[in-house]
């Protein structure tokens, strides 16, 4: 399955380069299919198989992006804004969100646009991607909802305000607003968005005077990140730990935990409770997004629920390696997102690290075994963000590695208390503010990392060439190196991969 896996990424990698035109990419796949078929008894018939699965994902990959730039992307008119009189088509990916003025009579509502259109001067065109709508002086009641397709017309510009799109269309309360078609009222979506906004309000429950926490709180359990003031956002990205914000393996095993005693109070048997459980957890993983980390925790989540179900020992690396294939089959332009190579490059490193533990120090009571589990997961994932934190944000954090210690477990106290507040209503208050307790900590702890010299510095991109040493000496460390000689190799090519960006 690992192989399989890579086969997959490395045909859509090669693909995306755009150096052989999807015509060819057709020829060859049959090409090889009809050698696979021949030489099926051959010894070279596994990587002929290997390189049939690489070109069948290189075309998925560019039918797909072929399907994707129907339209031209709405980032081309950046550089041409503000421009005014604009009419826009689209669908209303998010809930419409409400902000009163200090007047109370009228407010401001705000929500994400996923266009299908544009028509600035010389007529409609395709257009693609998602802008974020302002609609100024209007009354509580909204006119339009998540789902809908709409038409709207006012001023596109650039966006003031973080966490959302970089482009924003303003118009006013009575600009034109039109509803072409409602929204599919039987969507998986509209349900799990639905219940998101409900559970949210239950997160409000007995706390509404600590908007920073409830923020928090909302962000870390639901995957709300927009309430989050910005600058709360960077200290936690200068400390290296802005990952717990990302829903993923910690969220989905405290869902599934929690649902699985329910499942087991209900009398369901042991080997049927991941086929109830799996699908419960689907729905959770749509409501908040279905992010890249999120998936893939699903998908590993899955194996190991429904292993005892076929009388199977769940494997981890082939967990890995199916969650990466179901996710790039489903969503091809995810291989080259940040979310996708900072999550499964983290998870495969923590697989590898642990493979070389000697056993003895994660057993020796529960106390021992956890603190020597996190320890182990921290450095690990520590090794593999390290050039991913310096390439895509330009920052060093050598603090990660300690603050993680300490941010990991107060994240895993404040989503518990959290879905205790979601699961068990008539002590929403209580576990709410249980919850802001752990908050304080984690707020506080994060604010006295940040603070402390050196914990990070700003550097500049490493060269692609220190990243594929350091990954390449890594791996061969962890996976292959098994002799002292092997590993000082190994050590020297980590070395190197320092010093050349040292030099760069």
């Amino acid at each position: 399955m690992v192989g399989g896996a890579c086969a997959v990424a490395g045909g859509m990698l090669f693909a995306s380069l755009g150096l052989v035109p999807i015509g060819l990419f057709f020829f060859g796949t049959l090409f090889l299919i009809g050698l696979a078929f021949l030489f099926r008894q051959n010894r070279f018939s596994s990587l002929l198989t290997f390189l049939v699965v690489a070109m069948v994902a290189a075309s998925h990959f560019l039918v797909s992006g072929s399907r994707l730039e129907g339209g031209a992307s709405v980032d081309r008119l950046r550089d041409r804004l503000p421009l005014g009189g604009v009419g826009v088509v689209g669908h209303v990916s998010g809930f419409p969100e409400y902000h009163p003025y200090r007047s109370g009579a009228r407010g401001t509502w705000t929500f994400p646009l996923r266009l299908e259109g544009i028509s600035i001067s010389s007529g409609w065109v395709k257009s693609r991607g998602v802008i974020d709508v302002r609609i100024t002086g209007a009354r509580p009641e909204s006119l339009v909802g998540h789902g809908q397709r709409v038409l709207l017309e006012g001023r596109l510009c650039r966006s003031l305000y973080p966490g959302g799109s970089t482009i924003q269309l303003e118009l006013d309360h009575d600009g034109r607003q039109v509803v072409l078609s409602e929204r599919n009222r039987f969507s998986p979506v509209v349900w799990g968005r639905a219940w998101r906004e409900s559970a949210a309000r239950r997160l409000e429950a007995g706390v509404g005077g600590y908007p920073l926490q409830q923020a928090v709180m909302k962000a870390l359990v639901l995957g709300y990140r927009k309430e989050i003031p910005q600058e709360t956002l960077s200290r936690f990205r200068r400390t290296g730990s802005v990952h717990v914000f990302a829903i993923s393996g910690l969220h989905v095993c405290i869902v599934g935990l929690l649902l699985s005693i329910v499942l087991k109070s209900l009398g369901v048997p042991r080997d049927w409770i991941g086929v109830w459980l799996l699908p419960l957890l689907l729905f959770y993983v749509v409501s908040t997004g279905m992010k890249p980390s999120a998936m893939r925790a699903l998908a590993m989540a899955g194996v190991f629920v429904l292993a005892p179900l076929f009388r199977r020992k769940p494997d981890v690396p082939s967990s890995v390696a199916l969650a990466a294939v179901l996710l790039l089959i489903m969503r091809p332009a995810e291989l080259l997102s940040a979310g996708f190579i900072f999550s499964f490059t983290v998870v495969v490193f923590i697989v590898m690290v642990f493979s070389k533990v000697p056993d003895r120090l994660l057993k020796g009571g529960w106390i021992k075994g956890y603190t020597g589990s996190l320890v182990v997961t921290s450095f690990a994932a520590s090794l593999a963000s390290i050039p991913l934190a310096a390439l895509y944000f330009g920052m060093f954090s050598p603090i990660a590695l300690v603050g993680n210690l300490i941010v990991v477990p107060l994240t895993f106290c404040i989503v518990l208390s959290g879905w205790l507040s979601i699961l068990l209503p008539v002590a929403s208050s209580v576990f709410n503010f249980s919850g802001m307790v752990f908050i304080d900590l984690l707020l506080g702890c994060v604010r006295w990392l940040d603070r402390l010299p050196g914990s990070s510095w700003q550097v500049s991109p490493p060269p692609l060439l220190a990243v594929l040493a350091w990954y390449g000496s890594l791996i061969y460390l962890f996976t292959h190196a098994s002799s002292r000689r092997q590993c000082w190799f190994a050590a020297a090519g980590v070395c190197g991969a320092v010093v050349l960006t040292a030099l760069s």
